[in-house]
Order: C-alpha cells, then structure tokens, then sequence
C-alpha cells in the first residue's frame, strides 16, 4: 500500500513515536494536551522534510504488524540513510525539542571525523520545556517544572511516572 501525504495521519506519527523513543502512547500523547506537540512536530517534520519524512512513516505503517525490534531493522539498516537519519531527527525532536537536520546528522557516522555539532533550531518555547530529555532524567529546564510547589523536599517520582510502562 501506498500512503501519501494526506492519507499519513498524526495517529500513525505517534505509534512510530512511541517505537523510536520507547515512551507510552499515552505519555507521548495524552488525551488532554494543552501543548499538542504531536502534531507541532508532525507538522514540523513534514514542513522541513517532506519526502523522507512521508516515506517514514509510509515505511513504519508498511511494517507495524511486525515485531518492534524488526521494524527498528528495517527503519535503520534496511531503508537507507535519509529514512535512518529522519528517523533519528525524529527521535532528537521529541527528547530535546529542536529540530536536527537529517543532512547534519550524516555528518557524525562512525566512519567519519567528528565535525562540529550540527546546528539545531528549538521548534517553541513549549517544545523545550516538554522535551522528553528532561522526563526521562527526572529533570525539569530551569525556571520551569510540571511538579506542584515543594516538590524538591522529596524524592523524584519512580521512571515509570514519566515515560509509562515499567520505566526500564
């Protein structure tokens, strides 16, 4: 089956989502989400990378009756570098919140020198401070924080609080 840029839904952006960064549906993409960063960053990604990132998730929605662990096979080592790396822009957008040119991430292969770092752009205020990275370190950005008043005179709640699942 063939998918085109308006048969590809933000439901199928969300399950490749929750296959790239390992973090619950449910985290990812609540029922109340008064920041809406999936489809920010679906529309995004389709504004900055049209044709890879439709192939993506043409390629994700090929697959994902198969088992995580082939379609992360597929995706990576089987579709070729554009797919690879707008996989892996993917996954930088929901941890950091910026958008990383798939063409600057080919850069750092192995094989290669290391050269600068490449340049990012954060895609909104909301997306920086909802980044998964700060979830999934039990962190917050300074000057920001989901958790109520006081929250630093105890413990962090448990990985799981975060990202769902078992936290592992």
């Amino acid at each position: 089956m063939t998918v085109t840029t308006d048969d590809i839904s933000v439901e199928t952006f969300i399950s490749l989502s929750v296959l790239l960064t390992g973090i619950a549906q449910e985290q990812l993409a609540p029922d109340l989400d008064a920041h809406n960063l999936s489809q920010v960053y679906y529309d995004y990604a389709m504004a900055r990378d049209p044709a890879d990132f439709t192939q993506l998730l043409q390629i994700y929605s090929d697959n994902q009756d198969k088992e995580p662990a082939a379609i992360a096979e597929i995706i990576f080592n089987q579709s070729g570098e554009a797919v690879c790396f707008t996989a892996r822009s993917t996954m930088l957008m929901w941890y950091l919140g910026s958008w990383y040119s798939p063409a600057a991430l080919q850069a750092y292969q192995p094989a290669t020198p290391a050269p600068p770092p490449p340049p990012s752009n954060v895609i909104s205020p909301g997306a920086y401070t909802q980044g998964w990275a700060w979830n999934v370190a039990q962190a917050h950005p300074m000057g920001y924080s989901n958790l109520r008043f006081g929250y630093w005179n105890g413990n962090p709640p448990p990985l799981s609080a975060f990202v769902g699942g078992n936290g592992a």
